[in-house]
């Protein structure tokens, strides 16, 4: 997603719609380029589980949004955790919405609780997940997109294998090497 271009619009639009639409039809502003007009209420989200508790309701995806981001809505029970890890390519943003959201980078765990927002430049080693007693609801987004396709990856392998089983690891490297995702190992305790 072309931030300064966000900027930009974000800006016209705080002054109301009407400044808005003259810009619009004055030619000031230009539609963003690559990304289509998206509408999309809670029934389009596709949604998958999480290994280790919780699932992903993705909105916007690669095949939405011309390979420009990725959003979903997220809900991460007591106990998950992701693995340590980076990605090569993409910019990761998570918000909270209720619970806390334990983010592990720079060598310590920091607790991000309601209204907080963790940015993961793409090349941030880090680890997420739940260390609390209650589940975690965090909006996550990325660009570009491409890491997403691990959640629908990740619900498949799930279906035909237990966690942890040499066939599940086998797969989840494959699946991690396909979705820009680099292992560097368990999240640190």
């Amino acid at each position: 997603m072309d931030r300064r271009r966000f900027l930009e619009m974000s800006s016209i639009a705080a002054l109301g719609a009407a400044p808005v639409k003259e810009a619009l039809a004055m030619g000031d502003v230009k539609p963003m380029g690559g990304m289509p007009l998206m509408i999309a209420g809670p029934e389009d989200a596709r949604i998958y589980k999480l290994a280790g508790g919780g699932e992903a309701r993705l909105m916007a995806t690669g095949e939405n949004t011309n390979g420009t981001w990725w959003m979903g809505r997220f809900r991460e029970d007591p106990g998950f955790m992701t693995h340590y890890h980076y990605h090569p390519n993409t910019d990761e943003q998570f918000y909270v919405l209720d619970g806390v959201l334990s983010l592990y980078t720079d060598g310590r765990w920091h607790e991000l609780g309601p209204g907080s927002l963790g940015v993961m430049p793409r090349g941030k080693p880090h680890a997420q997940g739940n260390r609390g007693n209650v589940p975690v609801h965090v909006i996550g987004t990325g660009a570009p997109a491409g890491f997403e396709q691990m959640f629908p990856a990740m619900d498949e392998l799930l279906k035909r294998t237990t966690p942890g089983s040499p066939e599940f690891i086998a797969e989840f490297q494959k699946i991690c090497s396909r979705c820009d995702i680099v292992s560097l190992g368990p999240a640190p305790k």
